[in-house]
């Protein structure tokens, strides 16, 4: 992988501030900058492995799983948990890494992964 590949990911969002807001202060995504997206400003949002997610307005739900990266599965498992959000699976370990699953407020089914590889046992 290139040092300078930017990594986008988009997702779709029914109120962009509230998204903005569950994904900075409930998952640490820090606010990079809004793009002009058919005259709406979309923050893009960024993780603590440089990919970048842009939140888009729309009505309805991603259907598939959307990836959030962190770098501690279980601690934001835990302090997700004490904040009231309902995960609907416990941290699993899968091919890529460390993983649960949650629902955002816009109904998005969101895998939030810690990267792990297991080749270096």
């Amino acid at each position: 992988m290139m040092a300078d590949e930017l990594n986008y990911q988009v997702i779709f969002v029914r109120d962009i501030s509230l998204a903005a807001a569950f994904f900075i202060e409930k998952l640490g995504l820090k606010k990079e900058e809004e793009l002009l997206v058919a005259g709406i400003n979309c923050p893009v949002l960024k993780m603590f492995n440089g990919h970048r997610l842009m939140l888009v307005k729309h009505f309805e739900p991603e259907t598939e799983p959307t990836v959030i990266y962190t770098d501690d599965c279980l601690r934001d498992f835990c302090k997700l948990k004490r904040q009231g959000i309902e995960l609907f699976s416990v941290p699993i370990y899968r091919t890529k890494g460390l993983s649960c699953e949650f629902f955002d407020p816009s109904g998005n089914h969101i895998l939030l992964l810690e990267e792990r590889d297991y080749t270096d046992a």
